[in-house]
């Protein structure tokens, strides 16, 4: 019975039934007539091409006739087809030539697997065809060359694995056997690992020796089973690897050079060259100093580590060593490096290389200035370590000074003495720098500087740095504040420079305004006690003290001249307006009918503070009308600004405020009340009015010009007066003063003013450094240093200084020096006795009576100060000064003092003044043995290793005693042993070094360390010794190979063990130490790389780690050889074989095989019809093997099974629909039975084809456009779009119009349509006005077979545009012309109507929206237009002024995106009152005009020769200041100033003129109190009895 599935309703349901039944019936029946049979043949391989290989068509039975039409073909198989079928016969025919090898690499035996097909039914038959081997192929080695390299300390019956030889043929034509050639070092032996191949493996059979052979050559060979047999060959070169066996060996055996003093760094001493007879790092030569070489000696000598060179680094002093003896030790680069050592002498040839030392003895580092000439001020002594020429040495002054240097009786003695007099204002300080130079070749000199201070005496009076002082002071000063400060500097120092201030009180008329001010004695400033009024004084003068406080003290005084400078204290006054109560207020009364500039009034101020502070400004603090009133800030003067109008006030209040230009400026306010009457009532008022007016400006004029004339009369004095100073210069007066060439002749500043009738001008020049102004003198003359060189007088002795010197005076003077000197060079004397005294003496002990043995009085030493000047053990010993006898201040250590120099001389340099004795004592230590032999280490280790050969020489430190002579080391023991003996070798004052000789090998497995004393004893009565301990470390090589710790390893392994499963652990041990005794665990190099991508091993542990997929199917079992190795440099190996088993799991999942007849299925096929064909395959056997398969999804699709096992075929069950559905994704899973179970996946991809069954259908229904008017004919306006859900051809869509005629659809004429996109043409322009909606039909076929189609309507709907402009309705013209007169009277009011524009647009919307806006009005004040409405109405009331005609523009556009406009024209015309004026009004107004004009040109006049006035000073006072060569003579220079006047202030107060003249300053300058920032002083002229006054 037939079990149906649910599916979509289609038809009755008893017809879907039998429907379902017979396609069920169907498939099984082409399932069971599918079947299935396999055959087997077999071929040799290399057959030839068409060979036949079998009739599968005879052998199975098939029908000859039929596998033509049934397609009878091979469908599976290898990727290159080797075989092919012919369907006429059905014989299996070789289609190319096969190889065993190629096909099946060493796979026995080799099957070929081929699935037949026949279909119609459809049957599959599995042919299997062998290959045969056939010898074919020779044995061949991966390599033609092998090189194997071998270390020479290898032992006997160590094996060497080689790689197999490969043969790609099986079974007995494989490799048989191995054969090398005849060799006395390695034999061979043969490991058969079964299918693994035979491996081949050297021996060593015989010792090898690098330095007897080399190299070995030998050769391989692989024979085949086959008949005649194949081989293959392989050479094999055996490089013998080198150890460290041999020490090196110097080519000398003596090595001697000389070198002379001071040779330079980097001169080659000496070479030294050893050879070693090993090779590569072992034969290697490193050069070095021997371990117990001096560090002193290694920093004057080095030696290149490769070539031996011996090189000097440091300084060679013949003084310090006459020869050196060098231990050289060349060892090889081995890792146990061995030596040699070997001895260099080199002789120091000496020259002349040693500078004189300059040693000094001062008495004094200061001396006064008073001091008398030959003053002794220091002893200086010279020595030089050369002898004879080298060592005569000459000493000189460097500079000129005024000291000299005088030899005494002793050689090598100087003084240094006074020779002029000295003077510390000059200098205070002298560098004297002493020369001593020898005789040698070449000159070698010494250079010593003494800094002398002069000490200072009280010999300069305090100096003002200004005489006068001139200061400003601004009134209203702060009392008790400082004002300004005095400053006075003395040449000399310290309490005798110390200035104290004071100011003198006198009644007198000068200084009677001193009392109000006070001053800082230490620092003179200056403090005023009362506030000063500028109106009240302007000027007064006192005088300061200044007194140093030096012994006996000495003073000076200067005047101080004061001027007060005025502030800004004086508010504003007004003068007028004033009313009679005082209050600053008036009343001004004016015609309403004045035109613009009428002169109201004028404000007047005054304000009693002069200059910037007296400047007034006048300003409109408050107005009621802005626009009628303006105020000129300078004169005061108020006028109209516009004519007034009938709507102004009467009555208008103007607040004026008067401000002054002080830096905080001080205001006063005055109220001025303007009236405006009519023109009848001001007539009275404006005649007076006029008559005062006139007569004020009349004044004004007067004035002006009496001033114009004053001050073109000074210009024109100043020109003459400047001419005639120009001509007034004569070269007599030039001469009278000095001339100083670090001034420029710039007059810096000046002050100008007048008291009554005097008039005072200040004139002076800034004054250079250095530059003084002699106390006393006048206060215009200026004195200048004295800039001769004091080489032009000679020496100055004994503190004469004289005007006039002769040439007499000076010699006999000159002699006179000479005497004293000598006197007193006559009384240094030197003398050198030598004491002796042995070392560890105690404290106080005496050395010797100095006094006696000299001669000396002992009375006097105290007095004469006898002492130690200077010795290089000043502190060791002291000298009694009562009985000069010298003592030993502490114990003394000779060791410590002299180190090792045999002679230990303590140099001492006594003295005695008065006069000068130099005596030198020479104390000699001696020594006693007091040190015990000591080695640098209590602990010596050393590092032998036990490959070193008896007889290696090994140096050790030599022990050291501070002890001299018998009392130094003298002999070595070394305690008992087998292994070592001690020999000592005498280097003469380097001492004996002892030296460690091997004299049996060593072994570090039988005695791994050693433990020696050596002992080093002196030469005292008892010995004293001392010991070191040696510890012999012997080192290790590597002479022992690993030893693995079991014969056979063997081990189980599940297959497919994950990554990381540890098989199994080796383990071998080396009895070597260090990297030695490391034991390095790896693969051998025959083992194959398919076992190394399986697995690894751990080179440190030991285990072998599964790195691969192990599978059971390709390899059940597994042998790998394992190499251990140790890390020593001539490396060491042991080889293990590993035998691994694998045990089999159920790893196979099944295979699925597609051969699908047809990708493509159509939509309308029926139920059954087939799609593809499936097998199925699992490696697996049993139940693993068994293999159930399924479709996993819910698709219109089944899998049915053949009659053969793992046989499906893949049908449909269902009927399909591509527009649902395109394509499904087919999942067939095949699943095992194995445990666990393992599965597979297979999706196929089937795709259903279309057919024409869907018509096409709109994107909209119906469609509405929306086009705007006026667009160009034959451009797209809109389109429409349709979709077909088939694909290609079935939904390819064209498009047409339905032309009908009816009424509603005429419009569709003027339309086209691409018929491929649907874009819609218009092939006329539309008119909105005319047309504003219509519609049409659109009918969409596709290209199917029959074709299907549909339609829509479309609704169109026409845009206005903006393509009317706007029509004038109003006003308008009787010729049509938008044009129109309106008349309106004067008196009409703000916001009158005058007209109303009226327009029209035939648009609608923004387009149809009109504005309105004025294009051109003659009076923009008068007229207004509202944008909107076109109403024009006036702005303000009509004035007289205003014309009696206007014009107006309108222009009218409309709110298009492109607008569109017209214009109308509108003349206004005014209708004006009929009213006169006064002509009296006219004429006063034009009366004022021209005295304001005649003001005005005056104003001007005077300003321009004010201006030419002012430039004339300027120029004048510049010339006067200028470079001048015949005029300059009669100033200072001074170059730092540039001469520019910058500003300058003039005032007048009463009757007093003042002026101030100063240089410009930077922002935030500040002039200094009691500076001259302004003040120019001018010299003095008069001669005697003259009196001048500037």
């Amino acid at each position: 019975m037939c079990r149906l599935p649910v599916m979509e309703q289609r038809g009755s349901t008893v017809w879907r039934e039998l429907w379902f039944c017979f396609t069920f019936v169907f498939v099984l029946d082409i399932l069971r007539n599918g079947a299935s049979a396999q055959i087997r043949y077999s071929i040799y391989e290399e057959v030839q091409r068409e060979s036949v290989v079998g009739n599968i068509a005879k052998d199975l039975g098939l029908d000859k006739s039929a596998l033509k039409d049934r397609r009878y073909r091979i469908v599976s198989g290898s990727t290159e087809p080797l075989f092919l079928v012919n369907q006429d016969d059905g014989i299996l025919y070789v289609k190319r030539g096969i190889d065993r090898e190629e096909v099946c690499e060493r796979t026995s035996p080799c099957l070929i697997n081929l699935k037949t097909v026949l279909e119609n039914p459809l049957e599959i038959h599995y042919v299997v065809v062998e290959v045969l081997d056939i010898n074919d192929h020779a044995p061949v080695f991966p390599e033609k060359e092998k090189r194997l390299e071998i270390y020479e300390s290898a032992l006997m019956g160590a094996r060497f694995q080689l790689q197999a030889a490969h043969d790609e043929d099986v079974g007995p034509f494989t490799i048989q056997q191995y054969r090398l050639s005849h060799n006395e070092y390695f034999r061979l032996e043969v490991k058969d690992r079964g299918e693994d191949r035979k491996v081949p493996f050297l021996v060593l059979q015989k010792q090898l020796d690098r330095e007897t052979v080399g190299k070995l050559k030998l050769r391989l060979t692989a024979v085949d089973g086959g008949k005649p047999v194949k081989s293959g060959n392989i050479d094999i070169i055996v490089i013998v690897l080198d150890v460290n066996d041999n020490s090196p060996v110097f080519t000398n055996e003596i090595y001697s050079s000389t070198l002379k003093e001071n040779s330079p760094a980097g001169t080659v001493v000496i070479r030294v060259n050893a050879t070693d007879l090993d090779m590569g790092a072992n034969s290697e030569i490193v050069y070095s100093f021997g371990h117990e070489v001096d560090s002193k000696v290694m920093d004057v000598f080095s030696i290149d580590s490769n070539t031996g060179e011996i090189k000097v680094t440091g300084q060679i002093d013949f003084e310090q060593s006459k020869s050196y003896e060098i231990d050289i030790q060349a060892s090889d680069k081995g890792q146990v490096p061995l030596t040699a050592d070997k001895s260099v002498m080199i002789t120091i040839i000496d020259i002349n290389d040693n500078a004189p030392v300059i040693e000094l003895t001062s008495f004094s580092s200061s001396i006064k200035e008073d001091s008398k000439l030959g003053t002794t001020v220091a002893l200086i002594s010279v020595s030089d370590l050369d002898y004879g020429v080298n060592g005569n040495v000459i000493c000189t002054i460097k500079e000129k000074v005024p000291f000299a240097l005088v030899p005494s009786l002793q050689e090598n003695m100087y003084a240094i003495v006074t020779r002029s007099q000295l003077d510390r204002e000059n200098v205070s300080q002298f560098d004297v720098t002493i020369i001593a130079k020898d005789s040698g070749d070449p000159i070698f000199s010494t250079e010593k500087a003494i800094s002398v201070v002069i000490s200072d005496v009280n010999d300069n009076i305090p100096e003002f740095s200004l005489n006068p002082y001139v200061i400003y002071i601004t009134e209203n000063n702060i009392p008790g504040a400082s004002v300004f400060a005095v400053k006075a500097f003395d040449c000399d120092e310290s309490e005798n420079a110390v200035i104290s201030y004071r100011i003198p009180r006198e009644a007198s008329g000068d200084n009677k305004f001193s009392s109000f001010l006070n001053i800082n004695s230490e620092n003179g400033d200056i403090l005023a006690l009362k506030s000063f009024d500028f109106e009240t004084l302007k000027t007064f003068q006192f005088q300061v003290i200044a007194t140093d406080s030096g012994t006996p003290s000495l003073s000076s005084n200067v005047t101080v001249h004061v001027f007060i400078l005025d502030q800004n204290d004086n508010a504003p006054i007004i003068l007028y307006p004033l009313s009679s109560n005082g209050s600053a207020e008036g009343v001004e009364e004016i015609p309403r009918n004045v035109n613009a500039g009428h002169l109201v009034t004028k404000v007047r101020a005054y304000d009693a503070d002069i200059g910037y502070n007296g400047w007034l400004l006048f300003s409109l603090q408050e107005v009621t009308d802005h626009s009628l009133f303006g105020l000129d800030r300078y004169t005061g003067q108020i006028r109209t600004l516009r004519s007034f109008t009938e709507t102004d006030e009467a009555e208008h209040k103007l607040v004026i405020l008067v401000k002054d230009n002080g830096n905080v400026s001080l205001s006063a306010t005055a109220t001025v009340i303007v009236k405006v009457v009519e023109p009848k009532e001001a007539f009275a008022a404006s005649d007076v009015k006029s008559a005062t007016n006139d007569e004020k400006e009349n004044n004004v004029t007067f004035y002006l010009m009496i001033t114009l004339g004053s001050v073109s009369t000074l210009f024109l004095i100043s020109i003459i007066v400047l001419i005639a100073m120009q001509c007034s210069k004569s070269t007599e007066y030039t001469s009278k003063y000095l001339q100083e060439t670090n001034y420029d002749g710039t007059l810096c500043h000046s002050i100008q003013y007048r008291s009554g009738e005097k008039r005072y001008m200040l004139v002076g020049p800034r004054m250079s450094i250095g530059s003084t102004i002699v106390p006393g003198s006048h206060a215009n003359t200026l004195m200048l240093p004295d800039r001769r060189t004091p080489g032009e007088d000679g020496l100055v002795f004994l503190g004469l200084i004289m005007e006039q010197r002769t040439f007499k005076a000076r010699r006999a003077r000159g002699f006179f020096f000479g005497c004293v000197v000598a006197v007193l060079l006559w009384s240094v004397a030197s003398e050198q006795i030598r004491y002796s005294i042995s070392e560890e003496v105690n404290e106080g002990t005496v050395v010797g009576n100095i006094a006696k043995d000299l001669g000396l009085d002992k009375n006097t030493l105290k007095e004469r100060k006898y002492r130690i000047v200077s010795s290089n053990a000043d502190h060791l010993f002291h000298v009694n000064q009562n009985d000069g006898v010298l003592y030993v201040s502490r114990k003394i250590d000779r060791e410590e003092v002299c180190s090792i120099t045999s002679a230990c001389l303590m140099n001492l340099k006594t003295v005695l003044e008065d006069p000068l004795e130099v005596h030198y004592v020479v104390v000699e230590v001696l020594d006693i043995n007091d040190h015990s032999p000591s080695f640098p280490d209590k602990e010596k280790t050393l590092e032998i290793s036990e490959s070193v050969l008896p007889g290696v020489r090994i140096p050790l430190q030599d022990a050291r005693d501070p002890d001299g002579g018998l009392f130094s080391v003298q002999r070595y023991k070394l305690s008992s042993n087998d292994h070592f003996r001690l020999e000592v070798r005498d280097k003469g004052e380097d001492g004996k070094i002892p030296i460690l000789i091997v004299q049996k090998s060593l072994d570090r497995e039988a005695a791994g360390r050693h433990s020696l004393v050596l002992s080093a004893l002196d030469g005292g009565k008892p010995p004293k010794s001392g010991e070191m301990q040696i510890l012999i470390n012997v080192l290790d090589i590597n002479d022992n190979a690993p030893i693995f710790s079991q014969d056979v390893y063997s081990v189980m392994l599940d297959e497919n063990a994950p990554i990381g499963t540890t098989v199994i652990q080796v383990n071998a041990t080396d009895l070597d130490e260090g990297q030695n005794g490391d034991v390095v665990y790896s693969f051998s190099s025959i083992v194959s790389q398919r076992l190394l991508k399986l697995f690894d091993i751990n080179t440190s542990t030991g285990e072998i780690i599964v790195k691969g997929l192990i599978n059971y199917e390709e390899k059940d079992k597994y042998e790998i050889e394992i190499q251990a190795s140790d890390k020593g440099v001539a490396t060491l190996a042991t080889q293990k074989s590993v035998i691994i088993k694998v045990v089999d799991m159920n790893d196979n999942a099944p295979e699925i095989e597609v051969t699908s007849f047809s990708r493509y299925v159509s939509e309308d096929s029926r139920p059954g019809t087939t799609v593809a064909l499936i097998s199925v395959n699992d490696f697996d056997a049993g139940l693993n093997g068994k293999v159930k398969c399924f479709i996993d999804e819910d698709v219109p699709f089944t899998l049915s099974t053949s009659l053969q096992d793992k046989i499906y075929s893949l049908v449909t069950k269902s009927t399909l629909d591509r527009e649902k559905l395109s394509y499904y994704d087919v999942k067939i899973v095949a699943k095992d039975a194995g445990q666990p179970s393992l599965s597979s996946e297979k999706t196929i991809n089937v795709m259903v084809s279309d057919v024409n069954d869907n018509t096409p259908e709109f994107s909209l229904s119906p469609y509405t456009f929306y086009i705007t008017e006026d667009m160009e004919p034959g451009t797209s306006v809109f389109s429409v779009r349709a979709f077909d859900r088939d694909e290609t051809d079935n939904a390819l869509i064209s498009y047409h119009i339905l032309r009908e005629r009816t009424k509603e659809y005429t419009a569709a004429s003027f339309l086209n349509i691409n018929s491929e996109n649907g874009d819609i043409l218009a092939l006329k322009s539309f008119d909105f006005e005319t047309l504003k909606t219509f519609q049409f039909q659109v009918v969409a076929t596709d290209s199917g077979t029959p074709s299907l189609s549909s339609n829509v309507t479309v609704h169109v709907f026409i845009l206005d545009q903006n393509d009317n402009a706007p029509i004038i309705l109003y006003p308008l013209s009787s010729n049509g012309s938008a044009e129109g007169v309106e008349e309106i009277p004067r008196n009409v009011n703000a916001g009158h109507l005058v007209t109303k524009v009226r327009a029209y647009d035939a648009d609608i919307g923004y387009n149809g929206w009109l504005l309105f806006s004025l294009q051109e009005v003659t009076d923009h004040s008068l007229f207004g237009l509202d944008r909107y409405t076109g109403q024009i109405r006036t702005l303000r009331s009509f004035t007289e002024t205003d014309e009696a005609e206007h014009k107006l523009v309108i222009l009218v556009k409309d709110n298009g995106n492109v607008s569109l406009s017209a214009t109308a024209t509108v003349i206004v015309k005014v209708v004006e009152p009929k009213e006169a004026f006064a002509a009296s009004d006219v004429k006063s107004a034009t009366n004022d005009e021209e005295d304001n004009n005649v003001t005005f040109y005056l104003m001007i006049t005077l300003g321009s020769v004010s201006t030419l006035f002012l430039i004339s000073i300027i120029v004048l006072i510049a010339m006067q200041c200028s470079k001048s060569t015949e005029y300059t003579s009669k100033y200072l220079q001074e170059t730092n100033y540039d001469g520019t006047l910058c500003h300058s202030i003039q005032y007048r107060s009463g009757e007093k003129r003042y002026m101030l003249v100063g240089p410009r300053m930077s922002v935030g300058s500040t002039i200094v109190p009691g500076s001259h920032a302004n003040t120019l002083m001018l010299p003095d002229r008069r001669t005697h009895g003259e009196v001048r006054h500037i």
